[in-house]
């Protein structure tokens, strides 16, 4: 398992305004596939995130 920070994640926080940040997890499955789920959240504490999503194979490039 890799965890890493989107470094180039230009969104704002819905609820406060604030740049909000991103963090892949990538992991490798039993079958031998890669996964890599994005959280995206507040940079500051207001407590704002969104739910996992899976990050497209074209971006996954950009984490090397």
């Amino acid at each position: 398992m890799c965890v890493r920070d989107v470094l180039d994640f230009f969104a704002r926080c819905p609820r406060c305004g604030y740049a909000a940040q991103a963090t892949a997890v990538e992991r490798e499955l039993a079958c031998g596939r890669t996964e890599v789920l994005v959280q995206v959240g507040c940079a500051l504490p207001c407590g704002w995130q969104e739910l996992p999503r899976p990050m497209p194979a074209r971006d996954r490039a950009r984490l090397s």
